[in-house]
């Protein structure tokens, strides 16, 4: 008898965030089956993991089934600017879009940042739970 093949689980975006302690650093965590792969995009353009630029480093780490990625800016931007995570298996792709906004003043602009990711965390979770509650219906 032929083992049953491997259920599959899409891409899920299961943890995030952005720090600005020393260097800027966003990180993002998908689960899925297969292991999902991770890419990160900055105003549009693909960032290459092998980056020769030295101003931005990605590093990623898998431990099926979970993929972790984290970029690193080596200077904090001057303008807004955009960042994408994106993980995908054969079974699904779920993405995290970041906008990064230059600091003004250091405690409004800092509550800003944190209230805009915290916002874009939320409603990233609340999308994901909302496909996960109908997928069913649409079957």
């Amino acid at each position: 008898m032929a083992d049953p093949l491997p259920q599959l689980v899409p891409t899920r975006l299961l943890y995030s965030s952005c720090s600005t302690e020393r260097t800027l650093q966003c990180s993002c965590s998908f689960h899925g089956i297969p292991t999902p792969s991770v890419q990160w995009w900055m105003e549009g353009s693909l960032v290459d993991e092998n980056n020769p630029d030295g101003d931005l480093q990605v590093t990623s780490t898998i431990t099926a089934p979970w993929a972790n990625s984290t970029i690193s800016l080596a200077e904090k931007p001057k303008k807004s600017t955009k960042l994408l995570c994106k993980g995908k298996n054969q079974s699904g792709t779920h993405a995290l879009s970041i906008l990064l906004i230059p600091r003004k003043s250091p405690s409004s602009s800092k509550t800003f940042i944190n209230g805009l990711i915290h916002g874009i965390v939320y409603g990233t979770i609340a999308t994901a739970l909302m496909f996960l509650c109908f997928s069913p219906l649409m079957g």
